[in-house]
């Protein structure tokens, strides 16, 4: 029995065994117990007891006992998704933080895998529902379904022992080219977006604080108030990607910010919460775009996905983050204990794009509370309409039903945006509709002498980074 290490303990679980036994032959239940027995003996823990529960349920007649490893890929799945399997081997598996991504990868093999039992599943069957996947998804998208794929059969492998090998063999996961580039924002585009009075407050000091900070867009948005120390400035991050607890000194400039946005919007559950919740919500990618757009913010690199580039995620705030405080001589140290990268290679690729930052002399970020102007008392109502910043044009709500959908002349940007995540809204759309919530603002109405004139539109066309197949891995 591989579950005793002494002859003093397969003795005791032989007389486990006897016992189990003896209740089957007196049901008459054996034929049907006799892979429950087998499982018993090399079991321990959790699992045993789960076994004895089910040869009890089989004796008592509540249930109905399957031959062994007739277990299928999506139930076994479904145990390691939900966590109830991390719940059994609490030592060897870890519960997963965010289970739906691992759900929406596991609907994309389903259809092949699922009905599989696990001992019958093969090599074969992993390549056929590889190979089925959807043309869109990015090699990136396919490499972390057959890695999913590859852990829950390793998961039935051990500790579960539902099945004797892998019969995924290494090198199966399938390579993924990460050479493509990536956008990242300038300083001053920072501060136009920070301007922009027309997007939500809630928004604008959210990408402030991820701009400034390193944090991953996640780990801000379940950031709880009592994770912040703003007298002494620091906030301490406990749970996040890494399960590796991280805590720093916020710079000075966001620890004013987020005093004077309490002020405002007193925190609750989440400190970053937008109309609909705990940002960044489904569409925090969207909405990021979108709101670039809007604050006239138009630079094809930060919206074009092509074969060698991918458009801006909301992601791409910690590439920004590192790349402008490398420019401005911050050292590797100080920037991992924010990012919470573990190794100088991981910083070392935004080196290059550091060293154009520095020569062309860019800058750092303007400090935030200074930026955000409902933050200074330099602007009127709280997210308002009004123009986004000094030296901006005019620009008036796209007539097209998402902005995503519009390509506008090259020194004017679509108002239109997506700011809670599914419902678009125009340039004036947000001064409508529901009250003011407490944790969030939105602009007031203005006169209708100062709406601001239509802008040209010359081309409508579907655009690829809006596109209803986008992969969830873009935010």
């Amino acid at each position: 029995m591989p579950t005793c290490r002494t002859e003093q303990e397969a003795n005791a679980r032989l007389e486990v065994l006897a016992d189990l036994a003896g209740r089957l032959l007196a049901a008459g239940q054996i034929v049907l117990g006799l892979p429950l027995l087998e499982q018993a003996a090399a079991r321990e823990g959790r699992a045993l007891h789960d076994v004895r529960l089910a040869i009890e349920q089989l004796c008592k007649g509540e249930a109905r006992a399957r031959p062994s490893g007739e277990i299928t890929f999506a139930e076994f799945a479904e145990l390691v998704v939900s966590g109830r399997l991390a719940e059994q081997y609490p030592l060897h598996v870890k519960a997963l933080r965010r289970p739906e991504p691992y759900r929406h990868k596991l609907n994309h093999v389903l259809e092949v895998l699922g009905p599989i039992p696990l001992p019958r599943l093969t090599l074969d069957h992993a390549d056929r529902a590889i190979s089925m996947l959807p043309a869109h998804l990015e090699a990136s998208s396919r490499q972390g379904i057959a890695k999913f794929i590859h852990r829950i059969l390793a998961l039935a492998t051990y500790p579960a022992r539902i099945i004797a090998n892998n019969p995924l063999p290494r090198g199966w996961i399938p390579k993924a080219d990460d050479n493509k580039a990536k956008g990242s924002l300038y300083p001053d585009e920072d501060r136009r977006l920070m301007a922009a009075v027309d997007i939500p407050l809630s928004y604008r000091i959210y990408y402030g604080f991820l701009i400034r900070e390193g944090m991953r867009a996640d780990e801000a948005g379940r950031l709880e108030p009592s994770d912040l120390d703003l007298d002494r400035g620091a906030v301490v991050l406990d749970e996040n990607k890494t399960d590796d607890p991280r805590a720093w000194a916020l710079s000075p400039d966001v620890v004013r910010a987020l005093r004077a946005y309490f002020a405002i919007c007193p925190p609750k559950e989440r400190v970053f919460i937008g109309p609909n919740g705990p940002l960044p919500g489904r569409s925090g990618a969207k909405n990021f775009r979108n709101h670039l757009r809007r604050a006239g913010i138009d630079r094809p690199e930060l919206f074009e996905t092509t074969q060698s580039r991918l458009n801006i995620r909301l992601h791409d705030t910690r590439a920004t983050f590192i790349t402008i405080k490398l420019a401005n001589g911050r050292t590797e140290t100080w920037i991992s204990d924010r990012t919470g990268h573990k190794s100088s290679r991981q910083i070392h690729n935004y080196k290059r794009a550091a060293r154009k930052v520095a020569e062309l002399g860019l800058g750092d970020f303007a400090p935030l509370d200074e930026a955000i102007p409902e933050l200074n008392g330099k602007s009127g109502p709280v997210g308002g309409s009004a123009s986004t910043s000094a030296g901006l044009e005019e620009r008036s709500p796209s007539p097209s039903y998402d902005a995503s959908l519009v390509r506008a002349l090259p020194d004017r940007a679509p108002s239109a945006v997506d700011d809670d995540a599914g419902q678009p809204t125009g340039g004036n759309a947000t001064a409508t509709g529901a009250a003011l919530g407490p944790r969030w603002a939105k602009p007031a109405t203005r006169p209708a002498a100062d709406r601001l004139k239509a802008s040209e539109i010359i081309e409508v066309s579907s655009d690829p980074a809006a596109s209803p197949q986008e992969s969830w891995r873009d935010s």
